[in-house]
C-alpha cells in the first residue's frame, strides 16, 4: 500500500471537532475530539474513538459517562488548548470557563451544543478504544455554525 495515498485519502474525510468532557473520583478533563459519529436513531447513541494512551479513556471507562460540546465555527484556539495531552499538559483547563451538567461532565457556555452519555459498549480498535454511548441528556446553548477540522486546519490521520 501507498503509505501516502492512504494518509492523504484519509485526510479527506470531513469531521467536526468536539470538546469531550469527563468525570471521575473528584477529577475533571476535557479532550478535543474529531472521530464521533451517530450511531443509532433508537436509542440514540453516539460512537467515539478515544486514544488508548490518553488521561481520559481510563476516567470514561471507570465512569461510564461522557459530555461531548459541539464548538462553535472560530473556536479553533479554544480546540487547540484542549488538544494537548493533560498527561504532559495536566494544568490545560487553567482559564477554561465551564459548568458541571447534571452527570458530572462539563459542558462549556459558549458551545453550539451538547449531548450528555452513558457508555453502554466499547470495542478495542488499534491504537484507540471505540466507545458506543447512549445520549441520556442534550442542550443547545448557542446559534451558529459547527467548528470543523477543515476550518481549523488540523491534521489528523495515520
Amino acid at each position: 500500500m501507498d503509505a501516502n495515498a492512504k494518509k492523504q485519502a484519509l485526510r479527506s474525510f470531513t469531521y467536526g471537532l468536539f470538546a469531550v468532557s469527563c468525570a471521575d473520583r473528584g477529577e475533571v478533563n476535557i479532550f478535543t475530539a474529531n472521530w464521533i459519529t451517530q450511531a443509532s436513531f433508537e436509542p440514540s447513541m453516539v460512537a467515539l474513538s478515544v486514544e488508548n494512551d490518553s488521561k481520559s479513556l481510563p476516567m470514561i471507562q471507570r465512569s461510564r459517562k461522557f459530555t461531548v460540546n459541539v464548538l462553535r465555527s472560530g473556536q479553533r484556539e479554544l480546540a487547540g488548548k484542549l488538544g494537548k495531552s493533560a498527561i504532559h499538559h495536566p494544568d490545560k483547563l487553567t482559564g477554561i470557563e465551564y459548568s458541571l451538567g447534571a452527570n458530572g461532565c462539563p459542558l462549556l457556555p459558549d458551545a453550539l451544543a451538547w449531548v450528555a452519555c452513558e457508555v453502554r459498549h466499547s470495542i478495542e480498535a488499534g491504537d484507540s478504544t471505540l466507545l458506543v454511548a447512549e445520549v441520556v441528556d442534550a442542550g443547545i446553548p448557542g446559534e451558529g455554525q459547527p467548528l470543523t477540522m477543515n476550518e481549523a486546519g488540523f491534521r489528523h490521520a495515520g
